[in-house]
């Protein structure tokens, strides 16, 4: 009797190892899967700050009509730099879903 006693406590044990095992991997995506976003709502963030600075830099431009808006070189590194976030942000985003999906 006290042999069946420690098989099943050896199992229950077994089980409580696996179920933390699978708790701790799930945690670890979940963790991942929240700075993957939170990254991506910092550079959603400065990407709009560009935006406001684009939007500025024309207002101040607005009564020079010699100067050409696109060739203005805040703005043009402005729109450069929104190119580049944009295509990070779908990134993050991509690695987002693959993380999340392998988690399920």
């Amino acid at each position: 009797m006290l042999k069946r006693i420690m098989e099943d406590f050896r199992g229950g044990l077994s089980r409580i190892r696996w179920f933390a095992v699978v708790f701790s991997e799930r945690f670890k995506i979940e963790i991942a899967v929240i700075k993957l976003m939170y990254r991506s709502d910092e550079m959603e963030k400065r990407r709009q700050e560009l935006f406001r600075t684009i939007g500025e830099r024309i207002y101040e431009v607005r009564g020079n009509t010699e100067k050409n808006v696109f060739r203005d070189k805040v703005i043009v590194d402005a729109m450069e730099d929104i190119e580049k976030m944009e295509k990070e942000i779908e990134e993050l985003k991509e690695r987002v879903s693959e993380i999340h999906g392998v988690g399920v």
